[in-house]
């Protein structure tokens, strides 16, 4: 049995004093897997280089985060598609819309951006990680993103998915919704904090068969360790929660998210 961390930004400045050791760590924990997020510009490169190091274990997607989207030109556009010819190149993302970060870059900024990326993950035909993040109780960012996905995301049958929802932290109406379009859940620690009851239902109501874990490290280490640097290696914590919620043994989940997890990747 082994885990797979589907989400993961390793090459953050957080692991910059220990970033091989944490590793080490991580495929000491059973994490046999992790596929690193090259989500801006300045990212792709370094991601690659990771990959390059661990081929065997480590794969990439490249994207650009919607905090980012007005970072987005027609040179980047297509140094982005030749470098998701790499093999290691897995996925398009983490791209989406995410309505905290207005001031920064306006919603028709992110929504121009996230058709490009959607209709340049059409083009290289690789799934997509989606990043959708709303504002307060309003859920329109996930109605806005599954209506591009239908206009400018065409996955051919080569893919075993669509993609995933990133990050998973809404209700079963937009998992139901995530799912109608072919995409996964990715779970990770807010599936474990106290408040988040609504998150627990809507993934006992999806199953077991539609997930798939993820840290998204450095970043919402499971309860217990919150407030500390997260990292692949606390995949089977946050895996033993979900199974203990969805009353399965985790040697169960762990194999079922990991075989998810491959065949959205097309790893072996």
């Amino acid at each position: 049995m082994y885990w797979i961390d589907s989400h993961a930004h390793i090459n953050d400045p957080a692991f910059d004093a220990d970033r091989e050791q944490t590793i080490a760590r991580v495929f000491a924990a059973g994490v046999d897997k992790f596929i690193e997020i090259g989500c801006q510009i300045n990212e792709w490169d370094d991601a690659l280089s990771l990959c390059g190091k661990y081929p065997q274990h480590i794969a990439c997607a490249l994207g650009l985060h919607p905090e980012f989207a007005h970072t987005w030109t027609a040179a980047e556009h297509a140094r982005l598609a030749q470098l998701l010819e790499s093999p290691h190149a897995v996925a398009v993302g983490e791209i989406g819309l995410d309505y905290f970060y207005l001031d920064e870059c306006p919603k028709e900024t992110q929504l121009h951006t996230l058709q490009q990326m959607l209709a340049l993950a059409t083009a290289v035909q690789k799934p997509i990680v989606l990043h959708v993040r709303r504002a307060a109780e309003d859920y329109e960012p996930y109605e806005q993103t599954f209506a591009l996905m239908k206009k400018y995301w065409q996955p051919g049958t080569s893919l075993s998915y669509a993609g995933v929802l990133h990050c998973f932290s809404a209700r079963y109406e937009e998992a139901k919704q995530a799912l109608d379009n072919g995409l996964l859940l990715g779970i990770n620690g807010c599936f474990t904090y106290k408040k988040n009851e609504y998150i627990r239902e809507a993934v006992k109501k999806v199953g077991a068969d539609k997930l798939i874990l993820e840290t998204d490290c450095p970043y919402l280490a499971p309860q217990g360790k919150r407030g500390t640097r997260n990292d692949p290696s606390n995949i089977p914590l946050i895996g033993q929660w979900v199974a203990d919620y969805l009353n399965m043994p985790a040697e169960q989940l762990a194999e079922i998210t990991t075989q998810n997890a491959l065949k959205l990747y097309g790893l072996q």
